[in-house]
């Protein structure tokens, strides 16, 4: 059933139906918390975030943005308490985009971690990924001094 749900929102963003794709997220999670899966809850989470961090972008809203930050922590969260060092590498990634769509960018090292976790797992295109992002974070800090 969770899976069914998680392709209906693949189908739902792909047609830029944001709100949809939240609401068959919101379902993905609620299984994934009853059945106990906390890696598939974690994911949840990160998709939840992404589909508001997408809301965001789209329509500037700061709600939409934090909202997708809260969701990107506790997805953060699930990844540390169950040892899913992807799912790490993936929460940092997607907390650095969210902060850089709201301007924060004294937040933004947590690329840091994202490129010590690639390097780690030995993930090229991560590695590269997190550079990128760890420059931008540099770049933006300097200039909003």
């Amino acid at each position: 059933m969770g899976g069914a749900y998680a392709n209906l929102w693949c189908n739902y963003e792909a047609l830029a139906d944001i709100s949809k794709a939240i609401e068959y997220h919101t379902m993905c999670l609620a299984i994934s918390k009853e059945v106990g899966d906390r890696a598939e809850e974690g994911k949840a989470y990160g998709n939840l975030g992404n589909a508001y961090r997408s809301l965001g972008n789209a329509y500037r809203s700061l709600g939409n943005a934090s909202k997708a930050i809260e969701y990107h922590t506790q997805d953060l969260a699930v990844a540390k308490e169950v040892g899913d060092r992807k799912g790490l590498g993936r929460a940092y990634a997607n907390l650095g985009d969210c902060h850089t769509l709201v301007n924060e960018y004294d937040k933004l090292m947590v690329y840091h971690a994202e490129h010590a976790i690639a390097t780690e797992l030995g993930i090229p295109h991560l590695q590269l990924q997190a550079a990128a992002g760890m420059g931008v974070a540099l770049a933006l800090q300097v200039r909003s001094v």
